[in-house]
């Protein structure tokens, strides 16, 4: 008995051991980041012989600084990613919780081919898309407008499987005696599952927001100057004559304000929206 209480406080040990190393890994570039971004531009030139760990206080200077090039306008990238995330989540959110619906409750010929069909793009590269989107977005007329952002990932495949799985929970039993007391299909979908979908739809909410907040690729194909996103942006300051890291650094700070207080405002119900698909009744 005593032996096998120190084995689980063994254990316990090396798996706390373990979360504190993992957790160490990923606060640690945020925290260098964040100094780095209060730093002056002497700082990044002798980093090899003094590294300072501890804040500065040439943040806004380097803000400034950021502001004043003219090749980006960074502080608009901010707004044209911050307005192309939130518009793309919410109109996703719409697409994948109907699409996980129809394939959780309803019955329909070739159903499960399509849903895996729909599954398997998960594994096509954006590299290998980036050529045929641009020939259908150029034919449409949406070249250099946030439109060609959000149109062609709406439709999420994951957000579509994560909902589905979701979705299943749904007592068959609670949605036939709605219709049996006249509620129509949209009102199954809006008033019954969407209700009971909130954890989850929080939880695939900061999926998409991170997916559309992260695009990089598409964006630098489709996008002219004046419609950047902030990974286009940030590729301009690497990309240029002259590499301020500074303001490279005050980008790449800014960059995290909205991905924190999206998590921030949604964490709680991430964990369980992201289990909740997860477990067999």
């Amino acid at each position: 008995m005593r032996k096998s209480t120190r084995d689980e406080a063994i254990w316990r040990f090396l798996g706390y051991t373990f979360v504190l190393l993992v957790t160490l890994l990923m606060v640690v570039p945020i925290y260098w980041i964040i100094v780095a971004s209060t730093l002056p531009e002497q700082a990044f030139l002798t980093a090899g012989t003094d590294i300072q760990l501890l804040p500065g206080s040439h943040f806004f200077a380097n803000l400034e600084a950021l502001q004043a090039r003219e090749s980006v306008d960074f502080i608009q990238s901010i707004g044209n990613s911050v307005f192309i995330a939130i518009v793309y989540t919410l109109l996703s959110l719409v697409l994948c919780s109907m699409g996980g619906f129809a394939f959780a409750k309803y019955e329909f010929t070739f159903k499960e081919p399509i849903f895996y069909a729909i599954l398997a793009t998960l594994t096509l590269p954006i590299q290998l898309l980036v050529i045929p989107l641009f020939l259908l977005i150029s034919q449409m007329g949406l070249t250099n407008s946030y439109w060609a952002i959000i149109l062609p990932w709406a439709a999420n495949p994951l957000g579509i499987f994560l909902m589905r799985q979701n979705m299943k929970q749904i007592p068959d039993a609670l949605l036939e005696s709605a219709r049996i007391d006249g509620a129509t299909e949209f009102q199954l979908y809006y008033r019954i599952a969407l209700p009971t979908m909130k954890s989850s739809l929080a939880a695939l909410a900061i999926v998409l927001f991170l997916f559309q907040w992260n695009l990089f690729l598409f964006p630098l194909v489709v996008l002219n100057q004046g419609k950047y996103t902030i990974p286009v942006a940030i590729n301009e300051l690497v990309g240029a004559q002259r590499v301020y890291y500074d303001q490279i650094m005050v980008a790449a700070a800014l960059s995290i304000i909205p991905l924190f207080l999206v998590f921030l405002f949604l964490q709680r119900h991430f964990v369980s929206g992201i289990l909740a698909g997860s477990v067999k009744e």
